[in-house]
């Protein structure tokens, strides 16, 4: 168990020095947060050889992922699912499933203490039932929407391109920058947004910019896609199994969750959660439960996507299991070729291997 336990306070590790780092997205913070983000890859692949019986090939592979985020100074809440299924042969061979919702309420305007209640819930395939269990407790840390530092970064970056400044923007301007898009909706119009934008910018770098710099700064402000969040939240308290997934005694639990959610580079999302819960006799008996998301945009409209979950239960008295999954995707466009790339990995219950599962397609317009 240590060995994942040191895996995922890595994660949240490589995290906190990401928000110490200088200017990194994480420095910005807004008074309030809202996103939300749905992803579904699918693939499947069918192989028959005339010449060979039977169907070599019929597998295939959806996965799902969605995540909510909200954050103000007195609530906030985070709701996440993920989910995947393996066919074969048009029958489920594998299903791994996780969601939690958690509601925080903080006590103090100056430090993000907050009380907290939440759910957690749980399937893998070979389990007896779904695990579902309620919490109550305390916990410290908050996120935040750092998409207006993004695209100031973005602003810059295409400014420099077209050669309107001559250098990088400093620290400070960037950030007078994002504040300014941060405040959007206190605009009456983006061309208004542009023209309070305009003179920070010139006054920073000592230029003028015309039109088509002017443009460009009202695209980079409209364009979709590149919302960014960062921030950390661990909790811990007491809960109920109301299903054990196991089929076992609805026991009163300890348990121990985190979230961390932060943006390395521009372009790029990384989120975790993982949970822990047990009795009070938590080492004879428990579920650990974390996934983390990774995206990367390599280019405009074009992302990588890397899904990861895990499923580790330890019954009372029974046989410890566990199940992983591991997906990738990755979609873009060369020469007018429409090309996708899916990746998938599965170790379910008692399974020793991963089963893998590898798609390429490619499409073009000839007309």
């Amino acid at each position: 168990m240590m060995k994942w336990a040191t895996f995922i306070l890595g994660l949240l590790f490589i995290g906190v020095v990401a928000i110490g780092s200088p200017l990194s997205l994480c420095n910005y913070h807004s008074p309030q947060t809202s996103l939300t983000d749905l992803k579904l890859s699918v693939s499947y692949r069918y192989f028959d050889d005339p010449a060979v019986v039977g169907v070599e090939v019929n597998s295939g592979k959806v996965s799902l992922d969605y995540s909510q985020l909200f954050d103000s100074p007195d609530i906030g809440y985070t709701v996440s699912g993920v989910g995947s299924l393996d066919l074969e042969d048009f029958a489920i061979a594998g299903a791994l499933g996780q969601g939690s919702g958690t509601f925080r309420y903080y006590l103090s305007d100056e430090v993000p203490f907050f009380g907290f209640g939440g759910a957690d819930a749980s399937y893998a395939l070979g389990q007896t039932k779904p695990g579902l269990n309620v919490s109550v407790g305390l916990g410290y840390g908050r996120f935040s929407d750092v998409t207006p530092l993004a695209k100031a970064v973005e602003i810059q970056k295409d400014l420099l391109a077209l050669k309107a400044i001559s250098a990088p923007l400093s620290d400070d301007t960037l950030m007078a920058v994002a504040k300014e898009i941060g405040k959007k909706v206190e605009y009456a119009t983006i061309k208004d947004l542009v023209a309070a934008i305009e003179p920070i910018i010139e006054q920073a770098a000592g230029v003028t910019l015309d039109a088509r710099a002017l443009l460009t700064i009202e695209d980079d402000i409209l364009a979709t896609g590149d919302q960014a969040s960062c921030g950390w939240a661990i909790q811990a308290g007491l809960g109920y199994e109301l299903i054990d997934a196991y089929g076992g005694a609805q026991d009163i639990l300890v348990t121990i969750s985190g979230d961390a959610s932060f943006a390395p580079t521009l372009g790029s999302q990384l989120t975790v959660h993982a949970g822990f819960s047990g009795p009070f006799d938590i080492m004879a008996e428990n579920t650990l439960t974390a996934n983390a998301k990774y995206d990367y945009s390599l280019k405009k409209d074009v992302d990588l996507i890397i899904n990861y979950q895990l499923q580790r239960v330890q019954p009372r008295g029974g046989t410890l299991s566990m199940s992983q999954s591991v997906t990738a995707s990755v979609s873009f466009n060369i020469s007018g070729a429409d090309i996708s790339l899916q990746a998938g990995f599965t170790k379910g219950v008692g399974a020793t291997e991963w089963s893998t599962d590898f798609t390429v397609s490619a499409g073009m317009d000839l007309i």
